[in-house]
């Protein structure tokens, strides 16, 4: 039978997670072989359109990050403006 006097009770705070780029590089490795098969299995079919959905999601990255840049500039000038 357990000791359930020993397991940590829910109010103890937990082991800090870590933060490192583990997941993202998992997930990079997986979305490499996954291309590496699909490229194989076609012939190199695969190949264009992974490109341009690459391109789209470049164009929409560089759209969010000028949106955000414009946007927060926008925001901190009504911010500093209230508080004076």
């Amino acid at each position: 039978m357990p000791d359930l006097r020993s397991s940590p009770s829910p109010s103890e705070p937990s082991a800090p997670r870590s933060r490192g780029c583990f997941g993202v590089l998992l997930a990079l490795g997986v979305a490499f072989f996954v291309f590496a098969v699909l490229f194989m299995l076609s012939g190199g079919a695969v190949a264009p359109a992974v490109l341009a959905a690459g391109v789209i999601f470049g164009v929409a990255a560089l759209h969010y990050v000028i949106w955000g840049w414009w946007l927060s500039g926008i925001i901190r000038r009504q911010v500093e403006d209230e508080e004076r």
